[in-house]
């Protein structure tokens, strides 16, 4: 068992997908058709042997309160273990501008109760798959007060804007936290994965909130880098950064390729979600899938090619769906062509049948719509 707490947290104003977000929190978007986004947290914590987790939320929670539930998919129960999920919402249904450090100062007094030792905080918005046991032992060993994962990327001047990058030195010691803004083409991104005491843990949470209403974890974890022990570790496995419409849709896509698959399906390491009872896909009228992901319950009558289509859905006779992002419940008629869309829940598309965005831009189709 792992010796920590376990704290999902959410980000800050800077990670906006235009359209999902207005729906639900990040930590509920849909991924290749199966998972949600906070599937991925939660299962590294729970493989990890991390069992006290707190989920923190900004925007409505009743999404992630009926995927959740009681924890159990994740191999949690109230045995050995519980999920607490903590939401901020608004009547509305509108996010609130608060920081992280507000949330967790508003919890404080129950994470001091907790009996773990350490603390290990992970986003909802980097999905990878990693081991925080072998992690926290290196954070140990090490002496370092502060250990953050990163990863080396060569595409910063056109990818991960407004995400966190670390200036490093040469024995990986953080020497700032910075914003990329697409100067350079090597980064060091951060992964807003932090490894520190409980008891750290509280103090800069406390000092935070006293520098500042609007600080952020990080910035407190910034202020403190030349005084502090802050290490960073590479992670070497795939990352997959959501912060805007079209990265959410290039991460779907990118999974669709066969190796990146073997990492969600690994029996070592598996990513859980809640299941769902139901028929698999059929194919009919000629119907076809090709180099695509097509969930259960799914009625195929048209041809799908190198595309993610959700549960329930019925794509109609002679349809094409190309390259395109279909989250469950959708209804796509008859002879429809579909290249770079992605299209939210429950949506019908059959009146206007030829619908097209780019690989740079995509077009996005609101849930729930008529078209």
């Amino acid at each position: 068992m792992c010796d920590a707490l376990g704290i999902v947290t959410y980000n800050d104003p800077s990670v906006y997908v235009r359209g999902l977000q207005k729906y639900r929190p990040i930590a509920a978007f849909n991924f290749i058709g199966r998972y949600r986004l906070i599937d991925f947290p939660l299962s590294n914590m729970a493989n990890s042997g991390i069992h006290d987790i707190k989920v923190f939320v900004n925007g409505n929670p009743q999404p992630l309160i009926e995927h959740i539930g009681s924890g159990r998919q994740y191999n949690i129960n109230s045995k050995h273990g519980r999920i607490d999920l903590i939401p901020l919402y608004r009547e509305d249904g509108s996010a609130q501008y608060v920081s992280d450090v507000q949330s967790y100062y508003e919890q404080i007094d129950d994470i001091e109760e907790i009996s773990n030792d350490y603390v290990i905080i992970a986003p909802v918005n980097m999905i990878y798959m990693a081991n925080y046991a072998d992690i926290l032992e290196q954070h140990i060993e090490s002496g370092a007060e502060i250990t953050m994962l990163y990863q080396n990327v060569d595409n910063a001047k056109d990818h991960y804007i407004n995400c966190d990058v670390l200036q490093l030195n040469r024995q990986k010691g953080v020497l700032s936290i910075e914003t990329n803004l697409g100067n350079y083409k090597n980064r060091s991104l951060s992964l807003q994965t932090y490894i520190l005491s409980k008891e750290l843990f509280i103090s800069l949470v406390k000092e935070a909130r006293k520098v500042s209403s609007m600080y952020w974890f990080k910035d407190i974890v910034n202020d403190h880098c030349k005084d502090m022990d802050v290490r960073a570790v590479n992670f070497r496995g795939s990352v997959y950064c959501i912060n805007d419409l079209k990265s959410y849709f290039d991460s779907n896509m990118a999974v669709l390729d066969e190796n990146s698959m073997r990492e969600f399906s690994n029996p070592k390491w598996p990513a859980y979600t809640r299941t769902n009872d139901s028929a698999p896909a059929i194919y009919l009228n000629g119907g076809s899938a090709v180099g695509s992901l097509v969930s259960n319950s799914c009625e195929i009558h048209g041809k799908v090619s190198n595309s993610i289509i959700g549960r329930a859905c019925r794509i109609g006779k002679n349809a094409v769906i190309e390259n395109c992002l279909i989250m469950p419940g959708v209804e796509i008629g008859d002879n429809a062509v579909l290249k770079n869309v992605i299209v939210d829940k429950h949506t019908r598309i059959v009146k206007k049948k030829d619908l097209s965005g780019t690989p740079d831009d995509p077009l996005y189709i609101g849930r729930r719509e008529n078209i």
